[in-house]
């Protein structure tokens, strides 16, 4: 499904990582799964979607190196835009990237979390679809797995 108006991404992957810690020390949107890093899977999901015009990786100011790694296997993209360098919250890298597609003036913005590479293309066409007819959107997955305390 394609928009009527440019649809922009902001990837937020300025985490350190500190609550899912692993031997390797990488922030889980660099670790390699099935052959590339989360960020690459992440990153996949939204330049494979031919709705998407713009996206923009907001990252930890210590993670260029990683960044340049993970996103060299997915080739040239010229709607992928130079990452930004996030701030100290969440709030702050969000609003770091919205500045950063200042000039590209999208109609819509979709924000992602970088260690979340599952988005299916499905769940795009739908939340472009709700943002054509409503001013925000929350995209949730139903749980399906029993939780225990």
């Amino acid at each position: 499904m394609e928009s009527n108006g440019r649809v922009a991404v902001v990837v937020v992957a300025g985490g350190t990582g500190t609550r899912a810690a692993g031997a390797d020390g990488l922030p889980k949107q660099y670790r390699v799964v099935a052959g590339r890093t989360v960020l690459a899977h992440t990153l996949a999901a939204f330049l494979d979607h031919p709705g998407i015009d713009r996206v923009v990786t907001v990252i930890h100011p210590d993670h260029r190196a990683f960044y340049d790694d993970a996103v060299a296997a997915l080739g040239a993209d010229s709607r992928l835009a130079p990452p930004v360098v996030g701030g100290a919250t969440r709030q702050a890298s969000v609003r770091a990237g919205l500045e950063a597609l200042s000039g590209a003036a999208p109609d819509l913005v979709l924000v992602h979390d970088a260690a979340r590479p599952f988005v299916s293309r499905a769940i795009l066409d739908r939340t472009i679809a709700t943002l054509g007819e409503a001013e925000a959107a929350l995209v949730a997955v139903r749980i399906v797995d029993t939780l225990k305390k």
